[in-house]
């Protein structure tokens, strides 16, 4: 029994297609396919997947991500309730993931994370979306699995990273990365320069703008809560930030989005 490994693309946010709470095992067993959909589900029962040839456990605490085109099989053994999202990914650099992974203590936040999603998605697609991305990032750093060669070669530099997409909202050093990695903030420096022509707080400083950017044009949270979101308690602090790259401040650039949104039809059709 092997548990599969997926390569899952996190490098924008996902367009959440459905999220809830299904209820399952009226009939000893089910199967669906979802042909352009990401499907995620968390578990707190026990159950057998099928997948990918493969049967797999299911016990409580344990989540499974399944790509677009895999037929996922379950056999329950009783009437079981779980929390799913079905999704859609841009594509880009890749990260591994196991098919099934066991959450652990993280099974509580992760549970909290998507159900404050589900209950925001009808009102705040883009709020439930950056918590089904931050709940994908937690899932591949607790998943174990192990990534072939990507576009970032390094493993200190592809745990680094990981740390830093899930932690834009915390006060992020040099030195605390560095530990965290088990190298030196010297040595872990270089190999950001060498990766991404950047150093650490400047890969960092980036990483704040651009996902400031997606939540200032994509969602409705007053521009405190997204100077939150992203590691800035001092308000002006982050609209000097945001001027400093971009050219203007943030409810320009609230507004520039708003402005350029109609010429993208995909945008219109998700908003719709």
């Amino acid at each position: 029994m092997t548990n599969p490994i997926w390569q899952i693309p996190l490098g924008q946010p996902p367009e959440v297609v459905a999220i809830g709470r299904h209820a399952h095992g009226f009939v000893p067993k089910d199967s669906y396919r979802l042909e352009d959909l990401w499907s995620l589900h968390l578990y707190n029962y026990e159950a057998i997947l099928e997948l990918d040839g493969q049967q797999l456990p299911v016990v409580p605490g344990t989540i499974s991500l399944t790509p677009p085109g895999k037929l996922l099989e379950t056999h329950y053994f009783g009437i079981s309730v779980h929390l799913f999202v079905h999704f859609k990914l841009s594509p880009g650099p890749a990260h591994s993931v196991s098919a099934i992974t066991h959450l652990g203590s993280a099974y509580e936040s992760l549970y909290d994370e998507l159900f404050d999603a589900l209950e925001r998605f009808g009102a705040e697609p883009s709020w439930a979306a950056a918590r089904v991305w931050n709940a994908l990032w937690k899932t591949v750093s607790l998943s174990g699995a192990t990534p072939p060669e990507c576009v970032v070669t390094h493993r200190a530099v592809r745990i680094a990273c990981d740390l830093i997409e899930r932690n834009l909202n915390r006060n992020l050093s040099a030195a605390y990365l560095a530990r965290k990695v088990d190298v030196s903030p010297e040595y872990l420096t270089r190999l950001f320069r060498k990766e991404f022509g950047e150093t650490i707080l400047e890969h960092v400083r980036r990483r704040r703008m651009e996902r400031a950017s997606h939540l200032l044009q994509r969602s409705t949270l007053p521009i405190k809560m997204v100077a939150g979101a992203v590691g800035f308690t001092d308000l002006q602090r982050f609209n000097k930030a945001v001027r400093t790259h971009f050219g203007m401040c943030p409810r320009d650039l609230r507004l520039r989005g708003r402005v350029d949104e109609p010429k993208d039809p995909d945008l219109l059709r998700n908003s719709a």
